[in-house]
């Protein structure tokens, strides 16, 4: 334990869990000293310096009573948790992070604390043990099949068809998910996504089957046929804020981005709660934000995940389109606090991920994001991936960059999105060319 401070004890005291993903670590600390100014730190340091956040923590947030705690992986991480608690007794325990939700959620259950269980968010991290979940509980989803072994594969065919979606139990970001074609295809998926490494600490051994769900989007339409319900668990009552719909997948299952709000009827957004509300009680989580993904299928509704967590840009698209501040309530509920009330849209919401295309490329050249903040004042969130000279590939990250802007309607954030893409003018050249014709780019 490092820098523990003393001061007032009239505020709760909440232990943040920051060091990979999720809502930045600067960003996450704000939002904690918005809800309380007793706010500890705890950063687990496997992937990435503490020192910067470390600095900040002692400006803006030391003398109130809190901690700055570096832990080096997710069991350190509990334990060092675990002692601050015994000096110096916390009221709460937020993390923004899919990966860190294993440590939230075993220092929660430990110490009594409002958080879901240790056995509900490992249902929420596995593909595999979701799917068996909602096949208990009746809740709409594809037809699967659970492979642990590269011998399970022929029967997984048999069960499932070809041809069929392949995808890791555990991950995030659609890495690894393919739609294979033939038996061959599927082995050299399987064998593909055996080999590679996640950011996870923790591992899982699955792998989903699964049959093929439309959900790409129809040519001459901007949106997918796939949305998700984001939703705030307080006291295992759901509030369901928002349903945001996706835009057009043609990259394969790479994400291109979402909208918010939803265009979609409000019977459509009922049946689409309801199921996403389903999928929540089968897996058992109680506590804090969901992120429930769904396809919209010829039969209806059908959930591809449930995930423990705010979905990645979803906090600060309902700032842009609500001035909801979710992870602020996120926050609070950590505490047992009530949260706010519910968003009202005032406006629409855009973020656009740029893909990185098939192959391998180098940056040739772009655009800053002072420049372009600069010429669109409907920019909230701009972030590029790669600098110029840089190498950028799928196996590495799917996106060349993603950003934010918000505007009145969702013509008018279309519009004003694609401007922003030409604005950055991102060209790439594949590797091996140097000085050459360029040969690829947006």
């Amino acid at each position: 334990m490092a820098n523990t401070s003393a001061g007032p004890t009239e505020h709760p005291h909440l232990l943040l869990i920051v060091g990979i993903g999720g809502l930045p670590a600067a960003d996450a600390l704000r939002t904690a000293l918005g809800v309380t100014p007793r706010v500890s730190i705890l950063c687990v340091t496997a992937w990435s310096d503490p020192a910067p956040l470390r600095e900040q923590w002692e400006r803006e947030a030391a003398g109130h009573g809190g901690a700055f705690l570096a832990a080096t992986d997710l069991d350190d991480a509990v334990t060092a948790g675990l002692a601050l608690h015994e000096q110096n007794p916390v009221a709460g325990v937020v993390t923004y992070s899919e990966v860190l939700l294993q440590p939230q959620a075993r220092l929660t259950e430990a110490l009594g604390l409002p958080g879901n269980s240790v056995a509900a968010v490992s249902v929420a991290q596995s593909k595999a043990a979701q799917r068996e979940a909602f096949a208990r509980h009746g809740v709409p989803a594809p037809r699967f099949a659970v492979v642990r072994d590269q011998r399970e594969l022929a029967a997984a065919v048999g069960t499932v068809g070809l041809p069929a979606v392949f995808k890791p139990s555990l991950g995030a970001g659609s890495k690894n998910v393919r739609r294979v074609y033939t038996q061959e295809d599927l082995v050299e998926a399987y064998q593909q996504s055996h080999s590679s490494r996640s950011a996870f600490l923790q591992h899982d051994e699955a792998y989903l089957l699964e049959e093929p769900m439309p959900v790409e989007g129809q040519d001459g339409s901007r949106y997918a046929d796939y949305v998700s319900v984001e939703t705030l668990l307080f006291e295992g009552e759901a509030d369901h804020l928002a349903v945001t719909d996706r835009l057009r997948l043609q990259h394969g299952y790479v994400e291109e981005g979402l909208v918010l709000p939803s265009r979609l009827s409000p019977e459509t957004v009922e049946e689409l709660t309801h199921c996403a509300e389903q999928a929540i009680r089968a897996v058992g989580l109680t506590h804090g934000a969901v992120h429930t993904e769904i396809a919209l299928t010829p039969e209806g509704p059908k959930v591809i995940e449930v995930n423990a967590r705010a979905g990645g840009p979803i906090p600060k698209m309902l700032l842009a389109a609500a001035e909801y501040d979710f992870a602020a309530d996120i926050a609070r509920v950590a505490l047992g606090a009530r949260p706010s009330a519910a968003p009202a849209f005032t406006g629409v919401a855009w973020f656009r991920f740029v893909p990185v295309p098939d192959g391998d490329w180098r940056v040739v050249s772009q655009r800053t994001a002072q420049e372009a903040r600069q010429a669109f004042p409907e920019l909230k969130q701009v972030s590029l991936r790669f600098a110029p000279g840089r190498e950028a590939s799928r196996n590495n990250t799917q996106h060349l960059a993603s950003f934010t802007v918000a505007a009145g309607t969702a013509d008018d954030a279309a519009g004003v999105a694609a401007d922003v893409e030409r604005f950055l003018a991102i060209s790439l050249e594949p590797l091996g060319v140097r000085g050459g014709a360029e040969a690829g780019g947006r």
